[in-house]
């Protein structure tokens, strides 16, 4: 077994070296030896095909890499008790845009890689990548195909896909790299389920068989639709202190995140830039993981409905010229609070006394919304306390301010600093040396999933690997050699190599970054 350091507090145990049957036995056998006895600050189990990814504490890195790579630890694939395996048929409509690639590269008719695709019994490795999306083990060989050169920006919510030599199924609309061969209605993520065992179709060790139909209400090529609202019930509305006028750019509610259900494919999530986020409430005395609204660049106009105090830090457009940014001050029922454009950053956030009142998923307010998770905010929402905590400061208290000594610099030119990742050997040194080089562009395509960023095309040795887990600010380079860094609502596995994987001290200034902005890198000695 192979123990690969992920960043400063996470271990990737590599088990097998091909994703078969026997490597689901391994699987299983690991994690039961680990849930058995758990190594001291473990904090939670990611498994894949053939690697299972451990996030420690970071006090307990040293123990735990010490641990896994003394000889005397081990496991038997017999450690692990056999569970139930159930069958499931998934009805698919063969009409992918990916098909007819799919057939000419494998040299088949389309009709006979439907027939491929729709005879073997699959079994279900793992969850991941978005909630609910399963890794199916048996494709045919004949079937294997490359996953695409450049991951489409959105994919729809059923879609059916082949990556590599295994198959798929998206259960989110989200951005993916996989040949899109068909689609199917079958929903695979119920948020508003009441518990986790009710909330996934599908679960590792499941049995699955693909049944061809020619149904016509199947997901659309053309335009990838956003999951309806969240089915959680509201939270009672306690009057209401803000009223959305208009939502500008992006506007959602966020804390700390929902770390632990990696498992299940559920990304940690929480503020792009927790830092910020976490000035907005210590400004107010709140809890640190109290929700905060979280604003997209522009645009957004909030209608104050009582007398009050509100904190909001992040991006320097944050208000006008009249209010002061990285700060709590009062506001008045009437008034209206608007985010015009600014010079820098991306991400702002603001803070009430008590946090807002929010539906919660697993433990967290913050929202995803092309998951369906979160409260859902539109034009003509009521924001409501969660806590009624008035914030009273000496009367003679205008606004109360962050240390301008605390208070990130958007355009600075410092590098970001970046640790190895699981394949960083895969790249030669000249690679490596050009990534480290080279002054990267932040590309349009950016977003709470990943930031493209684009400069000299980079070449790992195979430009695919089995899929594996993914931890935020991990930087994957596709085929196409362009990286992207993942973000707290990205995949939580991927088949992209690795070269590195940013700071987490670090991460928030690269989220800050525009369309356009450069960014350099350095890497932690």
């Amino acid at each position: 077994m192979n123990v690969i350091p992920y960043g400063p507090h996470a271990l990737l145990l590599r088990f097998a070296e091909q994703a078969d049957a026997a490597a689901f036995d391994l699987s299983r056998s690991l994690i039961a030896r680990l849930e058995r006895d758990p190594p001291a600050g473990l904090r939670e189990i990611v498994p894949a095909f053939t690697t299972v990814l451990l996030v420690f504490e970071p006090a307990a890195m040293s123990a735990a890499t010490a641990q896994f790579r003394d000889s005397t630890w081990s496991f038997s694939s017999e450690s692990g008790s056999p569970a139930a395996s159930r069958l499931i048929e998934i009805p698919v409509h063969y009409r992918g845009p990916d098909l007819s690639r799919v057939a000419e590269l494998a040299g088949l008719a389309v009709e006979d890689v439907v027939h491929l695709h729709a005879t073997p019994e699959y079994r279900v490795h793992c969850l991941g990548f978005s909630p609910g999306f399963p890794y199916l083990g048996g494709l045919d060989s004949r079937l294997h195909t490359a996953r695409l050169p450049s991951p489409r920006p959105r994919v729809p919510a059923g879609s059916v896909a082949i990556g590599g030599e295994h198959t798929g199924i998206y259960s989110i609309p989200s951005p993916g790299g996989w040949n899109l061969i068909g689609s199917t209605t079958e929903s695979l993520f119920d948020a508003g389920a009441p518990d986790v065992d009710t909330m996934f179709r599908l679960r590792a060790g499941d049995r699955v068989r693909f049944t061809a139909t020619s149904s016509e209400s199947a997901a659309s090529w053309s335009e990838a639709k956003a999951p309806g609202p969240l089915g959680l019930p509201s939270m009672p509305d306690p009057g209401g202190v803000l009223e959305i006028v208009a939502t500008g750019l992006g506007l959602t509610l966020q804390d700390q995140g929902r770390p632990g259900f990696g498992r299940f494919g559920v990304p940690v999530g929480g503020a792009m830039d927790p830092v910020a986020a976490a000035w907005a409430n210590r400004l107010l005395d709140n809890p640190l993981d109290a929700p905060v609204l979280e604003l997209c660049l522009q645009g957004q106009r909030l209608g104050v409905r009582n007398d009050g105090w509100v904190a909001i830090t992040g991006n320097e457009g944050a208000l006008s010229a009249t209010r002061p940014k990285w700060s709590a001050f009062r506001v008045r029922a009437g008034e209206t609070l608007e985010f015009p454009p600014g010079a820098h950053g991306v991400w702002s956030y603001l803070a009430v006394p008590g946090g807002f009142a929010a539906d919660r998923f697993l433990g967290s307010a913050s929202s995803n919304p092309r998951a369906g998770i979160g409260t859902s905010l539109v034009t003509g929402s009521t924001l409501g306390v969660a806590i009624h905590a008035p914030f009273v400061p000496p009367t003679s208290t205008a606004t109360r301010r962050v240390p301008w000594t605390e208070i990130p610099g958007f355009n600075r030119d410092t590098p970001l600093r970046v640790w190895p990742g699981p394949q960083w050997d895969t790249f030669t040194e000249a690679t490596r040396e050009q990534f480290f080089s080279a002054t990267w562009t932040v590309s349009s395509q950016c977003d709470r999933v990943g930031y493209r960023i684009l400069g000299p095309p980079l070449l790992a040795e195979s430009a695919q690997i089995i899929s594996e887990p993914v931890l935020p600010g991990t930087i994957q380079i596709p085929a196409g050699g362009q990286p992207i860094v993942t973000m707290p609502d990205g995949p939580t596995l991927g088949g992209y190599p690795k070269l590195g994987w940013v700071d987490p001290s670090d991460l928030p200034s690269l989220a800050q970054c525009r369309p356009g902005q450069t960014v350099r890198f350095s890497l932690v000695q």
